[in-house]
């Protein structure tokens, strides 16, 4: 079985003082673009807004998005000039970024997730505070909306990028063990958010795997992207807003099955995909080639 997404993968991409580089570069970077940002924010007040819930919850998820989208930025600009790839190498294999497969992406999540949340809410007392059904002006609610939409988008497309994009390259540079690679990208990406609580950290490694397969198997992040939006965009519409003094994350069982659920589910959705929509493979072998002949002639 080949993986079109790791064919841009050179001999530079296992260079260790390269990767060495890498590991203390892309941080810096991300921070260097993100600093003038957070300045401005300060400078306006927004980082610590105060007023009704959905307008604090709109602010604080539009900047994280900033922050994120900043140190995404950071890696992928500090890999470009490490390694001599074209930044879209770690994005998709394809000539294009195919925003179907985003839109396929998200709305295959969105019902899944609606049922989990349902079940969990039913059967394991799941608490639904449905954020956008608040006593709150049509202003406020279409705003908060938005910002969801616009901030969760920017957000998850930032974690695909640094996880499923440049991570998932930079582990399969050292091994071709598929298991591996997508073992260690959901642990990592469970890492990375900073919830140590086991079921929470059991239930996003789940989600990262299951986004690193679809990466691997699609040739680009894009559904990941959709589909990570999605999930995300029903917990802030329907569940709880998403604000900064939210307690740390302490699930149980019932949010692992949950997720073993979504990620089986997000599996099986991408193997359709890949089998009966023909042109994604088509044009990912053809991606792929043209990127493997743009990379050697750096």
């Amino acid at each position: 079985m080949t993986y079109p997404f790791l064919h841009a993968l050179t001999p530079r991409d296992r260079d260790w003082p390269r990767v060495a580089i890498m590991l203390v570069s892309a941080p810096v970077a991300g921070l260097l673009i993100n600093f003038p940002v957070m300045v401005v924010l300060f400078a306006l007040g927004v980082a610590e807004p105060d007023g009704p819930r959905l307008q604090r919850s709109a602010l604080y998820v539009l900047q994280i998005a900033l922050m994120l989208g900043s140190l995404a930025a950071g890696v992928v600009l500090a890999a470009r000039v490490i390694f001599g790839r074209p930044v879209a190498s770690w994005v998709v294999a394809t000539p294009r970024f195919r925003k179907s497969l985003l839109v396929l992406g998200a709305a295959a999540t969105l019902p899944a997730v609606a049922v989990l949340m349902a079940i969990d809410a039913l059967a394991f007392g799941g608490e639904l505070q449905f954020p956008i059904l608040e006593p709150a002006g049509l202003d406020l609610k279409l705003g908060y909306f938005c910002a969801m939409v616009v901030g969760l988008l920017v957000a998850a497309a930032a974690e695909e990028v640094v996880f499923r994009g440049y991570v998932l390259q930079q582990t399969a540079a050292f091994t071709r063990n598929i298991w591996v690679i997508v073992a260690l990208n959901g642990v990592l990406f469970s890492l990375f958010h900073l919830e140590f609580d086991p079921s929470a950290l059991a239930a996003r490694a789940l989600a990262g795997a299951a986004f690193a397969w679809a990466a691997l198997r699609l040739g680009g992040l894009e559904f990941a992207i959709g589909a990570h939006l999605a999930a995300n965009l029903m917990l802030a519409l329907f569940q709880a807003p998403m604000l900064p003094e939210d307690p740390v994350a302490a699930g149980g069982l019932d949010e692992v099955l949950g997720e073993v659920a979504l990620a089986a589910y997000t599996v099986w959705i991408v193997e359709l995909l890949r089998r009966r929509i023909r042109p994604f493979s088509a044009e990912v072998e053809a991606g792929s080639a043209k990127k493997m002949v743009e990379t050697r002639s750096l």
